[in-house]
This record gives structure tokens, C-alpha cells and sequence, in this order.
């Protein structure tokens, strides 16, 4: 979807999420077009959580949603609270971390992923593993096997090293996997994360329909 507009074009790619984001990346990357379009005076840009600019605000989210909490009497200031977040690209969960590191009391962060559970398994035995099935799903923004902001949580874990962040990008794009063995195990924990399928999150809409109409 987009906006009307004689500067505005939609391109359709043969592929998925993660066909788009890769090559995006491969773009954004190739130095000799980069040269080119500074040349012309012109910039890429992403509109995506590839661009910290698309992280920043969301932050304000969990900030208003805890003052809202306060102001409602559901929790005295200061209390820490869990957020579950439905998440592909680790985009919106990571802003929510940011928020933590900035002072929220947050107790937990809870990734909520689907049938592409590739960030479920990351959390569960630190190992990421691209090399499964692509699930099609009725969750399509969270058909993600290459999660993008995650690198940025893996770089805080390896104590701001983007070197060794680095070595295992490289890993996952050449081998298909990396293993986190060394990592600040609090930020870590500060984490959890589930799954559901297909039938599970169909019931689930079911159940919370038949319970408030609610969709």
C-alpha cells in the first residue's frame, strides 16, 4: 500500500519479506551506486526498522502506555511491568528495549512470534537458524527467517563489539546460522519467547471475538 502521488511508485518483486529486505540491503551496501547517486545529489533512505529513525518513536509507545497505566490507577509508578510484542523483524520489541535502557521499569520483554519461529528458537537455545521452511501464514508481517534488528540486540549482548557482531552476520549470511556462546547474560534475560501456529492464533481470534466482539 501507499500514497497517491506523481513522485510515489510501487515495485512488485517475485519473492518474500526477506527476498525484499536482503536486496534492499545489497542496494544500500553497493558502493559504486552509492557513489552514483551522490554524484546525482541523491540518497537512499528505507522507511522500515532497517532505519533507527523508524525505532525512535516507537519508543514513545511503551513510555505513554506505562503513564497511561499509572493515570488509570492500574500501577503505581515505579512498578515493573511485562510487554508481549508480535514480532518479525525484532523492530518494535527492540524499542521497547530501548525504553528499558532508558529508565522504563519494564520486567519483561515477550517475543510473540508465528510459524516462522526462527526468534523463538534464537531465544530458547542461542543458536539463529535461517535454514527452515518459509511459512506463508495469516501473519504475513511476521513472516520473517532474517530478522534485521535483531544484529542491533546481538551487538548490545556482545558488550557494543561490532566486530565479533560482525563476524557472526557474516556467519548467518554464508552459513545460514551463528551460535551466541559469549553474551551479557542480563540482557538476555530480560527476554522470553513463544510461539503460535496457524490453528492456535485462529482459535485464539475466535475465543477473544466470542469474548468482546472484538477483532
Amino acid at each position: 500500500t501507499t500514497q497517491n502521488g506523481d513522485n510515489t511508485h510501487v515495485i512488485a518483486i517475485d519473492g518474500n519479506f526477506d527476498d525484499a529486505q536482503t536486496n534492499v540491503k545489497h542496494m544500500f551496501n553497493d558502493v559504486a551506486l552509492r557513489e552514483k547517486l551522490t554524484t546525482n545529489k541523491l540518497q537512499f533512505s528505507s522507511a522500515n526498522s532497517m532505519n533507527i529513525g523508524r525505532l525512535v518513536p516507537q519508543i514513545v509507545y511503551y513510555v505513554y502506555a506505562y503513564a497511561q497505566l499509572v493515570k488509570t490507577g492500574e500501577i503505581l509508578a515505579g512498578d515493573k511491568i511485562n510487554f508481549t510484542v508480535p514480532t518479525g523483524n525484532f523492530g518494535n520489541i527492540l524499542a521497547a528495549f530501548y525504553a528499558k535502557q532508558i529508565g522504563l521499569p519494564v520486567g519483561k520483554l515477550i517475543c510473540a512470534s508465528n510459524d516462522n519461529n526462527v526468534l523463538t528458537d534464537f531465544f530458547k537455545t542461542r543458536v539463529y537458524d535461517k535454514k527452515r521452511e518459509f511459512k506463508v501464514t495469516t501473519s504475513p508481517s511476521m513472516d520473517i527467517l532474517v530478522s534485521s534488528n535483531l544484529e542491533r540486540l546481538i551487538f548490545h549482548l556482545l558488550g557494543n563489539d561490532a566486530v565479533k557482531t560482525a563476524e557472526l552476520m557474516n556467519a548467518l549470511n554464508t552459513q545460514g546460522q551463528y551460535e551466541l556462546t559469549d553474551f551479557d547474560a542480563e540482557i538476555l534475560e530480560l527476554f522470553a519467547a513463544e510461539y503460535a501456529t496457524e490453528e492456535e492464533t485462529a482459535a485464539e481470534i475466535k475465543r477473544v471475538y466470542e469474548l468482546d466482539s472484538y477483532i
